[in-house]
């Protein structure tokens, strides 16, 4: 009961305006169209202005907020109440979309932003943050990933290559991940090809932004509900306690497997955990 006292001093509440330098806050975030915004959460300082940049493009910031990360969440899954508390980036997801300590969430309109958008690198570290995320959320507040449309990620090409120079391509394609560009490249006879690597958010400019942004529906990829094996699958990932099986499953991992962005755009079965053990 006191850890469960304690804890509750981190709320958030969901009509309350938030006095953070580094968050830029929806307009209707927080009103009764609440359900509607969109929290992207970015991997660091660079991915903000990215995103920045992008819904300024679309005039979006009557809908999208962004709010940088710092480094690794906490992996909260055996983590000490204390620890939680003093977790600053916690305490800052947890105050920006009005989150309550224990509470059940049965609709997106309780929360603050009714949309959380992972936005991070395309390489093993970004995975992970996006797995620890998923990880707290599944961890502290289960009912939120029960909830449709609540959980995206916004996607964005590791690789791209070009026929015909990088200014002015007479064709471009892109790639989100390596293994698909490796196999490409692996069986691609066609010669005059140029390439270019995307690995970091910072990479990308202003005009890239616009280009991402204004087509959203390539670039942002819906989570299914969490269902159980979706849980298990977490659990194997980030719990102490399975560490012993987290080994043999890293151990029938096979080079080349990849999330196939095929199926993203088809929006099925989208848990990246799920078909890669990459972000480990």
């Amino acid at each position: 009961m006191k850890a469960d006292k304690q804890l509750k001093q981190t709320d958030g509440s969901r009509r309350s305006r938030i006095n953070n330098p580094k968050l830029i806050d929806a307009n209707r975030a927080g009103t009764k169209d609440s359900q509607e915004c969109v929290l992207i959460l970015t991997e660091g300082d660079s991915a903000r202005s990215l995103a920045v940049a992008g819904i300024s493009a679309i005039a979006g910031r009557d809908r999208f907020g962004v709010f940088p990360l710092r480094g690794k969440l906490l992996n909260v899954r055996d983590a000490s109440h204390d620890q939680i508390m003093k977790n600053v980036e916690i305490q800052n997801v947890k105050k920006i979309l009005g989150l309550q300590h224990k509470k059940v969430y049965e609709s997106r309109k309780e929360l603050k932003y009714g949309h959380l958008m992972i936005m991070r690198d395309q390489d093993y570290g970004g995975s992970h943050i996006k797995g620890l995320l998923i990880n707290f959320f599944e961890t502290q507040f289960p009912s939120l990933l029960k909830l449709p449309n609540f959980l995206s990620e916004f996607i964005t090409p590791i690789v791209k290559v070009f026929k015909g120079g990088v200014k002015k391509p007479t064709k471009e394609i892109s790639f989100f991940t390596m293994p698909k560009y490796e196999y490409w490249e692996e069986n691609n006879t066609e010669k005059g090809w140029e390439h270019k690597y995307y690995k970091s958010l910072e990479t990308r400019g202003e005009r890239d932004a616009k280009l991402y942004f204004s087509d959203l529906e390539k670039h942002v990829k819906e989570f299914h509900v969490m269902e159980e094996e979706g849980r298990r699958l977490i659990e194997l990932a980030f719990s102490k306690k399975k560490a012993d099986e987290r080994k043999e499953w890293l151990r029938l991992y096979k080079p080349g497997t990849y999330l196939d962005d095929i199926r993203i755009g088809s929006k099925r079965d989208f848990w990246g955990f799920a078909y890669s053990t990459q972000f480990i």
